[in-house]
């Protein structure tokens, strides 16, 4: 069970297996939240570049030995993503 149980059956819960499946929950929630890429990237201190690379699920050396490392060692991610102010 996890740490919201009382919101679970409302929230999506996404299996992330590679880059493209992390840009896409990351596209999603910042959809869901109403927010553009420039308000989004405002808010991180980011630049909209960053964003458009993130959700495009450009990859780095980073993220793909991460990945990587994630797969040999037989890790899977799950995110769970929902309204933080019915979390609060």
């Amino acid at each position: 069970m996890g740490l919201y149980p009382h919101l679970e059956a409302s929230m999506p819960s996404l299996p992330v297996r590679k880059p493209a499946d992390l840009a896409a929950v990351i596209r999603a929630a910042r959809e869901d939240a109403g927010l553009s890429q420039v308000e989004l990237a405002d808010r991180l201190a980011f630049s909209r570049d960053y964003m458009i690379d993130l959700e495009s699920a450009k990859s780095n050396l980073y993220v793909t030995r991460l990945f990587r490392t994630l797969h040999e060692l037989g890790v899977t991610l799950t995110l769970e993503y929902g309204d933080d102010d019915v979390r609060a």
